[in-house]
């Protein structure tokens, strides 16, 4: 048995005045956590793109083929390096959801690229690894998929100006992990391509950790002479290039809050008004106003919370169709269960909520239920 009070007991009887209330807030909920979705996603990418840089710190020269001996030296010197391999690279281009992107394909020794694999836990999934001084190379499942390559095409060639080598490069395994990641032979790019220019990759010691080294790498290199590629700096990198289009997004987002909110406002004002007779005859018999307020704004609140509800609901299994069949056939990323998606559309039902308690407060505190009744007999 409801109480006359009960927030459920509207929703019981009316279920279809209700439902458009929960349907709009569904249908915008589901509309702000996609375009978060879909926007975070180049965080995702990117994190993913460069995810090795998180267990490997890279090291480039700057106006030279090879980083200056002074550097080497310091950096050699560092108490948490436990390893420092050399790397002679080609890069490879994807595409993302915002456009193409530098992808490095790692020319390390043989004994270099299993311990790589093994730091950034990525494994062969297919195929083989490349043959020590062979024009052939491995990359990530996903990276494939991005460029329309399969085992036995050509990753780099001469003629490509986004994948360029001077000797055609074969794919001939696939890897699979957390993090993207390409590998072919440094003595191939060594005789292949002489006058480019030589980096390392640095491993911190056991139990020292890879972001303590990163900041000792930081303080010790000349940065007129050398760049140190740390996670952090790409995470800095990352996060400055997107300011202003979270900039964008908040706005988006605020406008599409405040415009729900007052939709939802006006319909909770008709459905209060089409239930004027009801309201006043409780005022009648002796509830106090504040209590038939609560009851409106309980049912509000109610509406908000199944809404948010189904809209998250719909939200994910929207994303999930939208990865399935349009983004990872073309190697691009998206996380149809971002958490942070729904934060940003917490503010909606709070919005909701408040709007409905002001204007049926307002109309509460003017409300005659003797006129009412009369009218109404």
């Amino acid at each position: 048995m409801f109480s006359v009070l009960n927030p459920l007991l509207y929703l019981r009887r009316n279920p279809g005045k209700a439902a458009p209330v929960i349907l709009v807030i569904m249908i915008a909920v589901t509309l702000v956590a996609s375009v978060v979705t879909i926007v975070r996603s180049i965080d995702l990418t990117i994190q993913t793109l460069y995810g090795y840089n998180k267990y490997v710190t890279g090291i480039t020269p700057r106006n030279n083929l090879t980083v200056d001996a002074e550097v080497v030296e310091k950096i050699k010197k560092l108490p948490g390096l436990g390893e420092m391999m050399g790397a002679h690279s080609y890069t490879l281009q994807v595409r993302t959801i915002f456009g193409r992107m530098v992808f490095p394909l790692f020319g390390l020794a043989e004994a270099h690229r299993a311990i790589m694999l093994e730091r950034c836990g990525v494994r062969l999934a297919e195929g083989r690894m490349p043959k020590e001084g062979a024009p052939e190379a491995v990359i990530s499942g996903d990276v494939a998929r991005n460029m329309k390559v399969k085992l036995g095409d050509f990753v780099c060639t001469p003629e490509s100006e986004d994948s360029y080598a001077p000797v055609p490069v074969k794919l001939v395994g696939l890897l699979e992990g957390k993090v993207w990641m390409g590998l072919t032979s440094k003595s191939f790019v060594d005789e292949n391509s002489p006058i480019t220019g030589e980096g390392y990759l640095l491993y911190a010691k056991q139990g020292y950790s890879q972001e303590r080294l990163d900041l000792d790498i930081e303080n010790t290199v000349d940065k007129s002479k050398a760049r140190a590629w740390t996670y952090h700096g790409l995470l800095v990198a990352t996060q400055s290039a997107l300011v202003n289009l979270y900039l964008i997004l908040n706005i988006v987002v605020g406008t599409i809050v405040v415009s729900i909110a007052f939709v939802c406002g006006l319909l909770s004002n008709i459905y209060f008004t089409q239930r004027l007779p009801e309201i006043a005859t409780l005022s009648a018999i002796g509830y106090p106003r504040r209590l038939l307020l609560r009851r409106a704004v309980s049912e509000t609140v109610l509406f908000c919370g199944l809404g948010w509800v189904l809209g998250a609901i719909l939200t994910v299994f929207f994303m999930k169709v939208v990865q399935i069949t349009l983004l990872a056939p073309k190697g691009l990323l998206i996380n149809p269960f971002d958490p942070q998606a729904l934060v940003f559309t917490a503010p909606l039902p709070f919005m909701v909520s408040g709007v409905a308690w002001l204007t049926i407060g307002l109309r509460l505190s003017r409300l005659d239920p003797v006129s009412i009744i009369e009218r109404r007999a």
